[in-house]
Parts: C-alpha cells; sequence; structure tokens
C-alpha cells in the first residue's frame, strides 16, 4: 500500500513539475519557440508536415496526460515492479516477462490518470482562489464606495 501511495504522488508531482512547473518554463518555451520555427520553415519551403523530435518533446511536456503516461511507466519501474536486486531480469519466463511489460503498461495508464486528476485539482483550487480575491476586492470596493457616500458630521 506504501508502494502505491508513493508511485501515486511521485508520478503526479513528476508530471506537474515537468508540465506546471517554474523550473522547466524555459525548456518548454524553448521548445514551442523552436517548434513554430520548425513549422514556419516548412511552411515557407513548401514540405509536407512532418513529425520531428522537437515537435515531439514539446507535445509531450504541454500534455499533463501524456507526460503523465511516461512519468507512471518510470515510477512503476521503481516502486511497483521491482524486485530485489532486479532478480525478474536473470530468469525470464515469457509468460512472467509479459504480465511485467503489461504491470508497467498498466502503471503508465495509471499515472497519466492521476496525473489529469491531479492537474485539475490544482487548476481548481487556483481558480478558486482567484475567485475569493476577486469577492474580496469586490466588498472592499463596495465598503469604500458606501463610505465615500456616506455624509461626514462635518457636512451636516
Amino acid at each position: 500500500m506504501v508502494d502505491f501511495l508513493l508511485f501515486a504522488l511521485a508520478s503526479i508531482g513528476m508530471t506537474l513539475i515537468l508540465v506546471r512547473g517554474t523550473l522547466f518554463q524555459s525548456f518548454r518555451d524553448f521548445l514551442a519557440n523552436r517548434s513554430e520555427q520548425i513549422r514556419l520553415y516548412r511552411e515557407h519551403k513548401g514540405y509536407s508536415s512532418g513529425f520531428t523530435l522537437t515537435e515531439f518533446l514539446y507535445g509531450l511536456i504541454s500534455c499533463a496526460q501524456c507526460t503523465g503516461f511516461w512519468c507512471g511507466l518510470f515510477c512503476g519501474i521503481f516502486f511497483i515492479t521491482s524486485d530485489t536486486n532486479w532478480v525478474w531480469l536473470k530468469s525470464i519466463s515469457n509468460r512472467y516477462f509479459f504480465n511485467r511489460i503489461l504491470m508497467l503498461f498498466c502503471c503508465g495508464a495509471a499515472g497519466s490518470f492521476l496525473s489529469v486528476i491531479g492537474d485539475i485539482f490544482l487548476e481548481w483550487l487556483f481558480f478558486s482562489k482567484m475567485l475569493l480575491m476577486r469577492r474580496f476586492e469586490d466588498e472592499e470596493r463596495q465598503r469604500a464606495s458606501l463610505s465615500a457616500s456616506e455624509p461626514n458630521e462635518t457636512e451636516i
């Protein structure tokens, strides 16, 4: 159970750091600019659209679900499917090997799902905070306008 909890938190955290974190913001900006340059170059030369590594990486790092799959796969290798000293690599039977591959794919799918849920939750928290701040600002403006419209004792 602890392994699954650690797997879930690690894959969500790793995905959100890659997709939303400021640590990788310059890398995401670089990939976005480079992808746009490649698109404009192809358009200018009249080439058909292809798929470059830069465009693949930009698509991957800008999507929580895509990045979540690969982070879940990576975390699954270490938290869910690991045996002591990787013994399963020494004695590979076809059935055991394919079960491990299937388990890793399921870890990727679970990481993808959990990352999207985590991303939606953080967006909800962010917009709830923004809505709450806007309400406080509106209340402050109303108080200020009410206090400005009330006559002072010196005016009476």
